[in-house]
């Protein structure tokens, strides 16, 4: 999704921008190409984040969303609110912090307050519930990325449907090329490929990239259901901090297919053997069986009653670095530069991302408010 945003933001910083990239495969299963976890339409948009550099970026995307919205006429923010549940103390205290910092409109909730405000929901006994409300809820990240190449174009740019294959310099012109002859000729080029930057010898040198698998289940529900949870906020229930100690969950919403699903996913995944091998195949696939088991049951334990028509599991992944930060470099020698590594977070600081981005591209340097941050590019 930062890959739409830095488009956006380098145009209307005055460069003349090619967003090039492939459409939504139309059967992953089948798929040999690059695939991205944005083919969805319900990613959680929060500020509270018990990292400050996290809730600072996301807090500047956030920021921007109706002002995107209103520029490309496409709604892709619904701001339902955002609760995080947890019954560890120092992870609540960092939120309330968060809270605090960044003046959010929020309250603090215990067992009882959660029961009361949430009639539907049911977490376990001694936990209690951080309500980010009007700066959190859930985007549509299909919709989010039509509104950054809506805008783009409005402003002189080109939104290019194509999966590039080689990048190549001559005369200082970088040369990028893709299937039936098609090119690119411009000054500098932006990679923004999520987990897929080492893969098909894109990128000038292999960085140092971690992929960690995720599996997400759906669960349908009917007209009268969605209506019954139609105030139901996105969650977050942090239980412990293992992989298998924490799931998030969307409030029902209407997909592509015309039908209405929740969905929950682990918010940590495992670390992907040989990504080089296996990251095509477990895009193709519907992630892991037992996993899927047990967000299945955490579901029916948060929101018990709530009747199922049908379910469905898939796979995404999420990448990591070993600062924890994204890489927004240079690459050596070269006028290739990245956006590279989510951790997690990219969709709701996509926008904030591109931003920064888009300087280290024209100017050289992220914004000046980031200058302590580390983002230089770790290679193998």
């Amino acid at each position: 999704m930062h890959h739409s945003s830095a488009a956006r933001h380098l145009a209307d910083l005055g460069a003349s921008v090619a967003l090039i990239g492939p459409g939504e495969p139309t059967d992953h299963s089948t798929h040999e190409g690059v695939f991205g976890s944005h083919h969805d339409s319900g990613r959680i948009t929060r500020v509270l984040d018990r990292n400050p550099y996290y809730a600072k970026i996301s807090a500047a995307s956030i920021a921007r969303y109706r002002g995107l919205e209103s520029r490309a006429g496409i709604t892709f923010f619904y701001d339902v609110g955002q609760i995080t549940v947890s019954g560890i103390i120092p992870y609540l205290d960092e939120l309330s912090a968060c809270a605090v910092v960044h003046d959010l409109n929020h309250s603090i909730l215990d067992n009882a307050g959660l029961a009361e405000m949430f009639p539907y929901l049911k977490f376990a006994e001694g936990m209690t519930g951080i309500h980010e409300i009007g700066t959190a809820g859930h985007i549509d990240p299909r919709r989010f990325i039509a509104a950054q190449g809506e805008s783009l174009q409005l402003t002189g740019g080109q939104v290019i449907n194509e999966t590039v294959t080689r990048i190549k310099e001559h005369n200082r012109v970088q040369i990028l090329s893709w299937k039936d002859d098609g090119e690119c000729r411009c000054s500098k080029v932006l990679l923004a490929t999520g987990a897929f930057a080492n893969h098909f010898g894109i990128i000038p040198e292999p960085i140092s990239i971690e992929v960690a698998e995720h599996t997400v289940v759906f669960g349908e529900v009917s007209k009268d259901t969605a209506e019954i949870l139609s105030a139901m906020p996105s969650v977050i229930y942090h239980q412990t901090d293992e992989i298998g100690g924490s799931v998030y969950i969307l409030p029902p919403i209407k997909y592509p297919d015309g039908r209405t699903w929740l969905k929950i996913g682990q918010s940590s995944g495992h670390s992907m053997v040989d990504p080089e091998q296996n990251l095509i195949p477990w895009f193709q696939g519907i992630g892991d069986a037992d996993i899927a088991e047990w967000l299945s049951e955490e579901l029916s334990k948060v929101l018990p009653g709530i009747e199922l028509l049908s379910k469905h599991t898939a796979s995404c992944v999420t990448t990591k670095s070993q600062s924890g930060l994204q890489f927004i470099d240079k690459f050596d020698g070269t006028e290739v530069y990245s956006c590279l590594v989510g951790e997690g977070q990219a969709a709701k600081s996509a926008d904030e991302l591109g931003r920064m981005a888009a300087h280290k591209v024209l100017y050289g340097r992220v914004p000046a408010e980031y200058d302590d941050f580390d983002f230089r590019i770790k290679y193998q």
